[in-house]
């Protein structure tokens, strides 16, 4: 019994599911057939719809590339004046293999988001997400550059 009733509710999902079914419950036309608004509709959606590596895109993600990039180098530049890295441990910024890895995952990442809104019709979504995300590295390349040196008092007895 208990089989049935799951086999009558997938059956009923299906049958309801089915855009021609639902064509025509929602027109009175008959099985098969568009009416023209729903053209008319699809044919809007594709006018406001793009390809997800199109040029504004491709130009977004090269600027989050670049950031990142920028991020990677002033971090750098920020250890070597004997900065703390306050986001990382200063572990992962000293081994530029796994620095450089994190920095390009979060260009990755940024890109996966971006799609993500892409594929669910959230186009607005998608482009601010690379925009926020190139300001914000930006931003912190700038201030890594803008922090003083850190110099160390010299211990009494010391050369």
């Amino acid at each position: 019994m208990r089989g049935l009733g799951v086999l009558l509710l997938a059956a009923s999902g299906l049958i309801n599911g089915l855009p021609i079914a639902s064509q025509a419950q929602e027109q009175g036309a008959p099985a098969g057939v568009r009416p023209s608004h729903s053209r008319n509709q699809e044919k809007a959606a594709a006018r406001k719809a793009h390809r997800f590596w199109d040029r504004e895109n491709d130009w977004l993600f090269a600027g989050v590339g670049a950031s990142r990039t920028l991020d990677y180098f002033s971090t750098l530049n920020m250890r070597r004046r004997g900065r703390q890295e306050i986001f990382l441990t200063n572990d992962a910024v000293d081994d530029h293999g796994a620095f450089a890895a994190i920095e390009a995952s979060a260009t990755g990442v940024s890109i996966g988001a971006a799609f993500l809104f892409h594929r669910y019709g959230h186009h607005k979504l998608e482009r601010w997400t690379s925009i926020v995300h190139f300001g914000l590295a930006t931003t912190g390349s700038v201030r890594n550059y803008c922090l003083k040196t850190a110099h160390f008092a010299a211990t009494p007895g010391s050369p």
